[in-house]
């Protein structure tokens, strides 16, 4: 099967991100490529990482095609969004140089960073936020959990 892209922008956003990945020495060897969907994931200490590759239609400039890369890991499930812990991940939030957490629908708590894709992506912008969501990810689903109930992403996952 093979992928369907919205934009062009995306396809080369796409392309750039996985020639990256599949011969970078941090990533090669922990890297899985969606074969249909514009993502690849990777497993890296105790985190795993979604990177996603995805066009964005809704943004300040007019005619011109944009994508993003955003990369985003689980990092606990089952933890309850207490108004204690919503605090806590604001209050961090506020501390992140990179990323930020969220909830997802099932209220997961998650990590994500967002960068800009396209011709002139660039790879060391790339390498940091990948590594910035798995430093984060792989660091706070053990104060999570510990302080706030829930399981690691990795141990639910490998369960």
């Amino acid at each position: 099967m093979a992928l369907t892209f919205q934009t062009p922008t995306q396809e080369i956003t796409y392309h750039k991100v996985s020639d990256y990945l599949s011969n970078s020495a941090l990533f090669k060897d922990l890297l899985h490529v969606s074969l249909r969907d514009p993502q690849f994931d990777i497993t890296y200490g105790s985190a795993q990482v979604a990177v996603e590759v995805l066009p964005w239609d809704v943004h300040p400039w007019e005619e011109r095609e944009l994508a993003i890369v955003k990369a985003c890991s689980c990092v606990t499930v089952g933890s309850d969004p207490t108004p204690e812990m919503m605090h806590y991940l604001l209050t961090e939030n506020h501390r992140m140089r990179f990323g930020a957490f969220h909830l997802s629908n099932d209220s997961d708590i998650r990590f994500a960073h967002t960068v800009l894709g396209g011709e002139s992506m660039d790879l060391m912008e790339l390498q940091t936020c990948i590594l910035s969501v798995v430093t984060i990810a792989d660091t706070y689903d053990d104060i999570i959990r510990d302080q706030f109930g829930g399981q690691r992403a990795v141990d639910r996952i490998g369960s």
